[in-house]
């Protein structure tokens, strides 16, 4: 049977985001903010069937649905829709748990490391205590005793000004495919009118110049997710800085901060683990095969 899809539009955007909501591992892969500024880069699709959001890039990989997933009778959706076999990319474990042990099929489940997803605790990364984020205290401390700053919370058509900080980020940096890529994304996201839901962003200036920002969005009652923190590194400790301030000041009634995977980038990998992750939000490529 073959799926009705069409492009990632505004038009079903609230449709998708009550799908999502009753997802009940949340990926910030699918978030609505993630899936609607990544939209054109990755050539995403969906489909309103079966109870999900079935979605689909432009190489024609499924990507895993949003939905309720533990009201889908897999077995029987699975042999229906995809009858010759089907692979899913970028799986949350919560749906691999779910169809691990499917009878009626085959599920081979390979795990990518490269796609965790860093859960912390906002508290803790507040807070900042005890030996192990000594280094985090003194970086920050340190952007504290040199600067004169001034940190900005943002909301609704204010989110879009951190557009100022990319544009100074992006002169500085070396460009590469991946960081092309990126600010389209944070472009097409901050770009809406009227703006995303659910955005909540701060930035940091220094003598009335924006040199850091962050833009999150809130997935559920108790977390939020960052999908894009940038800081100028001549102004030394101003990633610390944006990171504690932002979640200080402006999320600090959540419980939880995902920021989201490492990409396989081993300096960031490194940079994340630092900060104590307190859980992963582990992804895999799910291939199923009817028996």
């Amino acid at each position: 049977m073959p799926f009705d899809f069409t492009p990632v539009s505004r038009d079903r955007a609230a449709e998708y985001g009550r799908l999502y909501s009753l997802s009940p591992r949340k990926s910030s892969w699918y978030s609505p903010g993630s899936l609607w500024g990544w939209r054109n880069i990755h050539g995403l699709e969906w489909a309103f069937e079966d109870g999900l959001c079935w979605i689909r890039a432009r190489d024609g990989a499924f990507w895993a649905p949003a939905g309720e997933w533990r009201e889908i009778d897999w077995e029987e959706l699975l042999h229906r829709r995809f009858p010759m076999g089907v692979t899913f990319h970028y799986v949350p474990d919560g749906l691999c748990e779910i169809l691990r042990g499917l009878p009626g099929g085959r599920i081979v489940l390979r795990e990518d490391r490269s796609q965790w997803e860093y859960v912390y605790s906002v508290r803790e990364l507040v807070e900042l205590k005890g030996n192990r984020f000594s280094r985090k205290r003194s970086h920050f401390n340190q952007f504290v005793r040199s600067y004169r700053y001034n940190y900005k919370a943002l909301s609704g058509e204010e989110v879009a000004s951190v557009l100022e900080g990319q544009d100074v980020w992006m002169r500085e940096q070396e460009h590469t495919p991946y960081l092309e890529q990126e600010d389209r994304a944070i472009r097409d996201l901050l770009g809406l009118n009227p703006p995303a839901e659910r955005l909540l962003a701060g930035a940091i200036e220094v003598d009335g110049n924006m040199i850091a920002y962050t833009v999150a969005e809130v997935i559920d009652d108790d977390t939020i997710v960052v999908h894009f923190e940038k800081a100028l590194r001549r102004f030394k400790g101003a990633y610390q800085a944006i990171n504690r301030l932002f979640l200080k000041n402006t999320a600090h009634s959540f419980k939880f901060v995902n920021r989201e995977e490492d990409m396989d980038d081993e300096g960031m990998r490194v940079a994340k683990m630092s900060y104590h992750p307190v859980d992963f939000i582990k992804k895999c490529v799910l291939v199923w095969s009817p028996a």
